[in-house]
């Protein structure tokens, strides 16, 4: 493993990151009788949030005191590196084709528990790379390593990647842009995944407006409403004394 600790770009608001830790719980509560230690994440087109929903959660279970490690697998697209200010060109490609060590390719961060690995050079065969039994091998060897294996994959609505990858891990997310993706696509990504015998956990759905969000989660904000309710409470006590003086007198 790389000694330089990277900076990871982050920094939510609390109400996104109460969100994120929603999400984590609700994958928690998806494990039975199996623990789900890898999970792939994907969407239907590109620019639905899947990379920043892929980091957020992971980072999210780090700070719930987790092992976890994000891997980009989309070999196609490379991530720029705009979250992690990494100068380690070797990655996951490069561990597959032979010419990196594992130690080599996992990189660490400023945050306890979270590493990376990115996608590595770019190939002009990555069905081939992510069918091989180099990709499967490494999988099984970084769920030995880690509580939670989060791998960012392709669009579905692309390429089929998403789909092999799906098929070799615990469980799948589809990540869906509110008002982008028609249903009818997100339900074609959903009978691709069910063809690979992939076990969806569940569908996030990213990019939703406030005004929306709260309308979603009702009237109830804890945020923005525990003084509203604090001052309410303490107008009702004075009312309550007032009515013992009265008593009294």
């Amino acid at each position: 493993m790389s000694e330089i600790s990277y900076v990871v770009k982050y920094d939510l608001n609390p109400t996104v990151e109460e969100a994120y830790k929603v999400l984590r719980a609700n994958v928690q509560f998806c494990e039975s009788s199996r623990k789900i230690r890898t999970i792939a994440i994907t969407s239907y087109s590109p620019g639905e949030g899947k990379s920043t929903t892929s980091i957020n959660l992971g980072i999210s279970m780090a700070k719930a005191g987790m092992r976890v490690l994000y891997v980009d697998a989309d070999i196609r697209k490379p991530m720029p590196f705009k979250y992690f200010m990494s100068s380690n060109l070797k990655g996951l490609t490069n561990y597959i084709l032979g010419q990196a060590k594992l130690e080599e390719i996992i990189n660490k961060t400023d945050i306890s528990g979270f590493n990376f690995i990115t996608c590595g050079i770019k190939t002009n065969n990555p069905v081939e790379l992510i069918t091989s039994d180099k990709f499967s091998n490494l999988i099984r060897e970084l769920e030995k390593l880690y509580d939670t294996v989060i791998i960012d994959t392709p669009p579905l609505g692309s390429v089929i990647d998403a789909a092999v990858i799906a098929a070799q891990v615990d469980g799948t997310i589809i990540v869906i842009e509110t008002n982008a993706v028609k249903c009818q696509n997100a339900l074609r990504m959903k009978e691709q995944l069910v063809k690979a015998n992939a076990n969806i956990l569940g569908a996030v759905l990213n990019k939703i407006s406030k005004s929306e969000y709260k309308n979603y989660y009702g009237s109830y904000d804890y945020y923005n409403s525990r003084k509203k309710y604090i001052k309410m409470w303490s107008r009702l006590i004075k009312n309550l004394k007032s009515l013992k003086r009265g008593e009294h007198d």
